[in-house]
């Protein structure tokens, strides 16, 4: 767990403690974005934004990967950093990732959060506010 204390606007005699967390990064074929935030609902994690991508690969590059259609879902999930792996293993067997074309997600470390509301929405969302 991090430690973080408030802002000088705020009291500053007041620390919380968050675990940490990561934002993984899901990169899918256009309209099966939904599908990804399905699985990682199914693992707890409700804080998940889709952003419509377009790869820049030449079609040889693509021919070569296995690639089809550049338009793809970006889907961003952010997940406390000891669950990261069990829910990219679970969107990389239920997305098929092993196929060619298939997917992509990888992670990275959120290293700091302006906001400490923020900083709470994303460690402890429910079903109901995610």
């Amino acid at each position: 767990m991090s430690t973080l204390t408030n802002s000088p606007a705020q009291d500053l005699t007041a620390s919380h403690r968050y675990d940490k967390i990561d934002i993984i990064f899901t990169v899918v074929q256009r309209g099966l974005g939904e599908e990804v935030i399905e699985v990682t609902k199914s693992r707890g994690v409700y804080v998940n934004l889709i952003c419509p991508g377009r790869g820049t690969a030449t079609s040889s590059i693509l021919e070569m990967f296995g690639l089809g259609a550049t338009e793809k879902d970006v889907i961003l999930s952010f997940v406390k950093t000891d669950e990261t792996h069990e829910v990219i293993t679970a969107i990389s067997e239920q997305m098929e990732f092993a196929k060619p074309g298939g997917g992509i997600a990888f992670a990275v470390p959120v290293q700091s959060v302006a906001g400490i509301k923020v900083l709470q929405y994303l460690t402890t969302a429910t079903a109901e506010e995610g």
